[in-house]
């Protein structure tokens, strides 16, 4: 009997501990897989952004060409070889500078503009180079894309914008005096402006000889009136110069004056007595009046460039516009800039035909340690024949935080890691929106995420986000990284290439550095653990059975 409630009391204890070990090896296990999965799916405050236009009633509000929504993006049109797809022109209600235009879809090619008119009629689509730097200042904002293959989509459309501040352009159009005038008096001057106070004048000059006939006069509030040519016929050119707090602009017009011959009546002569004939005397010869060569006009007029922001350690492009306003072409036209070392200027020159317009590139650098402040920059534009300059407007802003891309790497077929560092340098806490873009060789987004971040002033944190990529998404392209807080923001370019996804174990391969090693230790103790609670479960059940 004694040995019957030994045994059985054996038995019980044993059954408690079998019990008490498998809920300790499903613990075990529970936790292993929790930390596996939240750090295999990077589980964290990310979400996707939300695009202005991905839906069909927004990209409806745009035109068509050969191109159709079918359901999810816009596509060429069933059998059409190329096509083009024209958003709606977006209105920021007042003079805004554009930032950036991301996009998701295939293979696609941008062209913008920006407009001072609700119909954009003032302005040409122009291609850009970098979509996530447009600098691009106006009311209104329109884009079109092309389409030359049945591959090629445009599934969604976000763009950035912020209100300026700054005053509107100077410009000027001529809409008459134009074609020929019967008579040299109160000739019209109809013209139309933009900008803020303004001081308009006109000159008019004979287009055969060049000579002045109206020199520099004023017009009153730069409204329209009208002007005597007292020379009467001949060709004439007419030029109202505009000046006002954002720049100077000019505009010409061409017009002629015929005057309607007059024939005069001839005169009734009374019969008189017969006179006799009176021998008229031969007249002399006048002498070949002398050849008058036209004047030559040599003038060169620059764009105004608008007051501009850069934060420290960063590079703007700008560009210059310059209009040949003269009747002489200009040769080996060359920009330069004061000598602050502030210009990145390109070594190459241009010829400006007659009227014709040339652009010319160059970039501000500002060091990191760039004093923070407004300067006044001068630069001019060089011809062999005449030359021109200006001034433009620079606030450096100082810097608040550092951002560090330090790892790129393609864990799985769908997905790319990214690993970054943020470094707080103005003193306060800051809370950002970072958006991360991955673009082709075209400049058109692939791949995108947003992630909301904190960190604490004066502080060092690292960070990582999974960026969902296509699984066929393969070769050279352009990482984006764009950081914004209240008052302040950057963004990071990174050239990047993309292969196949590491192989083998597809949990441990997507662990890298220290988290790798982590895992891994975590997986091997708890490995460990349930091989030496099976082997005490074994032992056990063998000291039971012998003592039974």
């Amino acid at each position: 009997m004694f040995h019957f409630k030994k045994v059985f009391k054996t038995q019980n204890l044993m059954s408690q501990m079998e019990r008490g070990v498998r809920v300790s090896i499903f613990a075990v296990l529970i936790v292993a897989v929790a930390v596996l999965t939240v750090y295999y799916f990077n589980l964290g405050p990310t979400g996707f952004a939300v695009f202005d236009q991905n839906t069909q009633t927004a990209f409806d509000e745009g035109t068509y060409t050969n191109t159709i929504y079918n359901g999810s993006a816009v596509v060429l049109a069933v059998n059409q070889t190329s096509g083009a797809y024209t958003s709606k022109i977006f209105d920021a209600g007042s003079s805004a500078m554009w930032n950036n235009l991301t996009s998701q879809g295939n293979n696609i090619t941008f062209e913008v503009r920006n407009c001072n008119t609700a119909n954009c009629s003032d302005t040409n689509f122009t291609a850009v180079s970098d979509l996530n730097n447009l600098n691009l200042s106006g009311q209104y904002f329109q884009y079109k894309t092309s389409f030359d293959s049945v591959n090629d989509t445009l599934e969604s459309v976000s763009l950035d914008y912020s209100i300026s501040q700054t005053a509107p352009s100077v410009s000027v159009s001529i809409t008459e005096p134009t074609e020929t005038k019967t008579s040299g008096s109160g000739i019209p001057l109809t013209f139309t402006t933009t900008g803020a106070n303004l001081d308009c004048k006109y000159s008019v000059a004979n287009s055969a000889t060049g000579s002045m006939v109206i020199e520099n006069t004023t017009i009153n509030g730069c409204a329209n009136t009208n002007f005597d040519v007292a020379s009467g016929e001949g060709s004439y050119s007419l030029i109202v110069y505009v000046s006002g707090s954002s720049g100077n602009a000019s505009a010409s017009s061409s017009f002629s004056i015929d005057l309607p011959s007059q024939q005069s009546e001839e005169e009734e002569v009374p019969v008189e007595e017969p006179v006799p004939p009176v021998e008229e005397p031969v007249p002399p010869v006048e002498p070949v009046p002398e050849l008058i060569i036209p004047a030559e006009v040599k003038q060169v007029s620059l764009t105004q460039i608008s007051s501009t922001e850069i934060i420290q350690g960063d590079l703007k492009e700008i560009t210059l516009s310059a209009q040949n306003t003269g009747t002489v072409a200009l040769s080996s036209c060359v920009f330069s800039g004061d000598d602050s070392d502030l210009f990145v200027l390109a070594a190459d020159s241009k010829n400006v035909g007659v009227g014709e317009t040339a652009s010319f590139a160059f970039s501000l650098n500002v060091s990191e340690d760039a004093i923070p402040g407004e300067y006044n920059l001068g630069f001019s534009l060089t011809c062999s024949e005449t030359s021109a300059s200006g001034t433009f407007g620079l606030t450096v802003i100082e810097k608040q935080f550092d951002f560090e891309i330090f790892n790129v790497q393609r864990t799985r077929e769908d997905r790319v890691r990214v690993d970054y560092s943020l470094t707080e340098l103005s003193g306060e806490d800051q809370n950002l929106e970072i958006f991360f873009s991955i673009m082709d060789s075209s400049g058109v987004g692939v791949a995108n995420i947003s992630q909301n971040r904190s960190i604490d002033a004066n502080d060092t944190n690292d960070f990582r986000v999974n960026i969902p990529v296509n699984e066929s998404l393969e070769g050279n392209l352009t990482l984006s990284a764009a950081i914004n807080s209240q008052n302040y923001s950057t963004s990071v370019l990174e050239p990047i290439t993309l292969g196949a996804p590491i192989g083998g174990f597809a949990i441990l391969g997507d662990v890298g550095g220290t988290g790798r090693v982590i895992i891994l230790v975590i997986v091997i103790l708890a490995l460990g653990v349930v091989f030496l609670i099976v082997r005490r479960m074994r032992q056990s059940r063998k000291t039971s059975n012998t003592r039974a």
